[in-house]
């Protein structure tokens, strides 16, 4: 009996969350800073620049829009192996965030729209952060720079096309002879709600995902030394926080492009029933990662963008305080405690 306890897979599982479980109690401290610090993020970022996005993407998929034609279908056919419809889906994905463009190809699958061939070969390049969180959180918030930010938008808008290119190459054209329709079509009121509803849904697990992260990171941090590495493994918007202190755009750069384990995961749980190689996957992800850096730093020497010196000093929690009446005062009482010391001269 105890050696067939041990085959069982069940005992490994309660062996995990045992060890989950003393991990959560013993490093308490760090798990509560590191949730505390993932909630701060998509309240402030996250949420504001993807969830629109989200439900536009949805709704696109509902409602099968697009482009349509067989011109469209040959040109992105020729170029990414790829259906028009899919294509609008994955650019509109882009433009929102990491996982938005896994939950249009998902919404396209489930909606018969798509093949499974289809939806796993888009699955592969479909990856992405909107131009929120490149631009106005990295670019002007982090770096005090919209050139910064715009390069590396552009960079990974490119990226994108590359990947696409190599993937028409290794898996080929598409048929698209046969037609995929809808299963079910629903009006534009019914298809909205849904859309929004499926957006909440999305964005609570992709928040709860980044807080787990969060608090991994914050225990790995006590113990190592090389905290850069550990951030851009695993979550890409605290490796470029913490990489803009130093004004490094171009590891910034491959963060952004190779997405984080954590954006991989949100990935994953998008794309729902949809099976993809995830070691192939993984492996574009760090080709992303090294065309975004490349492009990055040929951007910023061609049209000369450079990071201000004082851009690692911003506001970020201490902007409550300092907003706040509390704050005001304090502020105040400093200029007098000031004024007061000075001798008369």
């Amino acid at each position: 009996m105890y050696k067939r306890a041990l085959k069982s897979p069940q005992v490994f599982k309660l062996i995990f969350i045992v060890i989950i479980g003393a991990g959560t109690i013993f490093f308490s401290k760090e798990v509560s800073g590191g949730i505390n610090e993932g909630i701060y993020f998509c309240v402030t970022v996250l949420v504001p620049s993807i969830f629109p996005f989200m439900i536009i993407s949805s709704l696109t998929a509902k409602l099968n829009l697009g482009f349509k034609g067989k011109t469209f279908n040959r040109i992105t056919n020729s170029l990414f192996g790829l259906s028009a419809k899919t294509v609008f889906t994955v650019l509109i994905g882009i433009s929102g965030g990491y996982p938005v463009a896994a939950k249009g190809i998902s919404a396209l699958y489930k909606n018969g729209s798509i093949s499974e061939r289809e939806a796993a070969k888009a699955a592969y390049i479909a990856v992405g952060a909107g131009p929120g969180f490149l631009i106005t959180y990295i670019g002007i918030r982090l770096l005090n720079s919209f050139d910064a930010g715009a390069a590396l938008f552009s960079s990974q808008i490119i990226s994108v096309i590359i990947l696409g290119i190599i993937n028409r190459i290794i898996f080929g054209k598409g048929d698209y002879n046969s037609k995929f329709e809808t299963k079910t079509k629903i009006n534009t009121f019914e298809a909205f709600i849904s859309s929004v509803s499926d957006a909440v849904y999305a964005v609570i697990e992709m928040c709860a995902v980044v807080c787990v992260f969060s608090s991994i990171i914050k225990v790995i941090e006590k113990y190592s030394g090389e905290r850069d590495i550990v951030n851009i493994i695993l979550e890409v918007s605290r490796a470029c926080y913490k990489l803009s202190e130093n004004g490094n755009i171009v590891l910034i750069a491959f963060a952004v492009g190779f997405g984080g384990i954590c954006v991989h995961i949100q990935i994953f749980q998008a794309l729902g029933d949809i099976k993809i190689k995830k070691g192939l996957f993984f492996f574009y992800r760090i080709i992303q990662g090294g065309i975004t850096a490349a492009l990055t730093y040929l951007f910023c020497k061609v049209f000369n963008i450079t990071i201000p010196v004082f851009s690692s000093i911003r506001e970020d929690f201490s902007l409550s305080l300092s907003s706040s009446v509390v704050g005001s005062s304090l502020l105040i009482l400093t200029g007098i405690c000031f004024l007061c010391s000075i001798k008369k001269n």
